[in-house]
């Protein structure tokens, strides 16, 4: 599941980074950013997944809720040009979904059911005290199972 997200925002040169759940995003953020980088994507390490059996007694595809917070760094500290980034990021995001679900798809057990759901994102302007522009995004990811 990690290395699909990881391997997915590198397809479209996000870098990944899984945090920790003891230290505020903010310090992480300014603390993991440097311009080699950038654009940076922090995955929640509390990630909640819920695991179903299906009619036969066999588990179905467990699923997992992620939080990320992708964010670049504007050129210069004006209103137009945070927001302009954080809709760029918005559009990596959506590019970033496009490639997690092609790494997901393999593992697609359950016919009918949607490998990535509940997708969405909130731009984010300016966050943190390094004022890093991007969009906080949330998808639901189906992951892969092996019923012995």
């Amino acid at each position: 599941m990690i290395a699909d997200i990881k391997t997915a925002a590198e397809s479209v040169g996000i870098t990944a980074v899984i945090t920790n759940s003891k230290e505020r995003i903010e310090t992480q953020l300014n603390r993991i950013t440097g311009v080699e980088d950038l654009p940076l994507m922090l995955v929640s390490w509390d990630l909640e997944t819920t695991i179903t059996l299906n009619e036969h007694g066999d588990l179905n595809n467990p699923v997992t809720k992620v939080v990320v917070l992708l964010m670049d760094k504007a050129s210069d500290a004006s209103k137009d040009e945070a927001e302009a980034t954080s809709e760029n990021m918005a559009a990596l995001y959506q590019s970033f979904i496009k490639a997690l679900y092609s790494r997901l798809i393999p593992y697609q057990k359950q016919i009918g059911t949607d490998i990535l759901s509940d997708i969405g994102f909130t731009l984010a302007p300016q966050h943190g005290l390094g004022k890093h522009s991007g969009i906080l995004g949330r998808f639901t990811m189906q992951t892969a199972i092996s019923n012995c």
